[in-house]
């Protein structure tokens, strides 16, 4: 009954874009691994739990994974729909491609790392006065922390929005309609406003050596969603 209201192209994923992609290719193959691996990095990463206790620690650390993880997706998310709306498989994607398989091994750990400071020590044992052990000893020098997982953001937005603008260079190749073009456009400035905040963030954790400024170059990335959300309702006027 519903068949006749759904188009194909909404079937496969998009409506008002065309997917050029055929059959998945060894490339978005080796990528689709290497985001499996980092996945399972997380999981792998700490000890199964010998106590009640512990499982609880582990419990409350499973926030932490779920930022990691969703961050991850959101990367996952724009690769995939880049080699199923274009379909390039060209020297210059493939060299991109390998840059985003390298720095995304590199900017696991970092990124789960501050995902639970900031969640554990941060927002469950300071903010709301638990005592749960997440592990972590010594000394947390916030400023390097950002300044290590602001750059990892940095560069993958970059090559991320390298291949969109790949892929809008070459519009007359895939033939690209006026729609999708625009659709590309779009999300090129979605990245830029990623780049920007990431940018942002490693200006003020470089420069700034208070307590306050620090904390700042990390919950500063809190404005992207609203952000995009503005830029995006701008454009539909």
């Amino acid at each position: 009954m519903l068949r006749k209201y759904i188009s194909k192209n909404e079937l496969l994923g998009e409506k008002h874009f065309k997917w050029r992609g055929g059959s998945v290719s060894r490339l978005e193959t080796l990528v689709d691994a290497v985001f499996a691996i980092a996945v399972t990095l997380l999981i792998v990463s700490r000890d199964i739990p010998s106590s009640f206790d512990e499982f609880i620690n582990v419990m409350w650390s499973f926030a932490g994974f779920a930022v990691t993880f969703t961050f991850l997706f959101m990367i996952w998310k724009s690769h995939y729909m880049f080699h199923r709306r274009y379909g390039l498989e060209d020297n210059t994607t493939i060299f991109l491609n390998s840059v985003l398989i390298f720095l995304i091994l590199f900017y696991i750990y970092p990124l789960k790392f501050l995902a639970e400071v900031l969640i554990g020590e941060v927002l469950i044992n300071m903010l709301l006065g638990m005592n749960v052990d997440f592990g972590f000893t010594g000394y947390i020098d916030m400023r390097k922390l950002m300044l290590i997982y602001s750059s990892g953001a940095l560069m993958i937005w970059f090559i991320v929005r390298m291949l969109y603008q790949h892929a809008l260079n070459h519009k007359d190749l895939i033939e690209l309609n006026d729609m999708e073009a625009r659709l590309t456009k779009t999300d090129i400035m979605v990245y830029n406003i990623m780049i920007f905040y990431a940018i942002l963030s490693l200006f003020i954790a470089y420069f700034s050596n208070n307590g306050f400024f620090i904390a700042m170059s990390g919950w500063i990335y809190s404005g992207i969603g609203p952000t995009i959300a503005v830029y995006l309702k701008f454009i539909k006027k």
